[in-house]
């Protein structure tokens, strides 16, 4: 199966298992994992994205964040051919808008961007624990980021359907893998 076949297989797979009951609780022990790391703890500025209805819920995650006083930075997709992407303060006064994914970016072309992050939380849609790398939406936009900024701490959510041992798609040179997975049952470092 090719990549394009892999991401659309586990779209659907996520979709289906979106609303159940097992992954709002494993959303839970994954936020629950991560506010008790010390990377999370050290961490003043972070970067995040608004979380599709299959992927790992980031609401909670976003709100506890300013609880603690942290600067959350929202990723906004570029309107450029190089596939780039910004992160742009976010607190609960921020407007937003749909992006042409799906997700919520911040809508104020004059906000502020911060692309060297304390913290960078990657979604996916599916992780292999032996070598940390990860299946994106296909946009290569985090793996551009990741290779222009190298300080920022890489940790992604990932709920059993997202988990792998090894990769089942194809591995590309220019695939970053992510330093720290947390799982629902363990946390993986790199």
């Amino acid at each position: 199966m090719d990549k394009k076949e892999f991401r659309q297989q586990q779209i659907k797979i996520l979709g289906e298992y979106a609303d159940s009951e097992q992954k709002i609780n494993e959303d839970q022990a994954l936020l629950d994992s991560l506010i008790n790391t010390e990377l999370l703890k050290n961490s003043r500025s972070i970067g995040v994205t608004s979380s599709l209805s299959y992927e790992v819920d980031t609401a909670k995650l976003i709100a506890y964040l300013w609880d603690l006083g942290k600067e959350v930075y929202l990723a906004r997709a570029n309107n450029d051919k190089e596939h780039t992407q910004d992160f742009v303060l976010y607190n609960y006064m921020t407007r937003v808008s749909r992006s042409k994914f799906g997700v919520e970016e911040v809508s104020d072309p004059h906000a502020k961007i911060n692309n060297e992050l304390d913290l960078l939380i990657v979604p996916g849609l599916a992780f292999a624990e032996d070598s940390h790398q990860r299946l994106g939406f296909g946009g290569g936009y985090y793996d551009r980021f990741l290779a222009k900024h190298t300080a920022a701490k890489t940790v992604a959510l990932a709920n059993t359907k997202m988990i792998f041992s090894s990769a089942q798609w194809e591995i590309e040179a220019t695939d970053i893998p992510i330093e720290m997975i947390i799982t629902p049952t363990s946390i993986l470092q790199n």
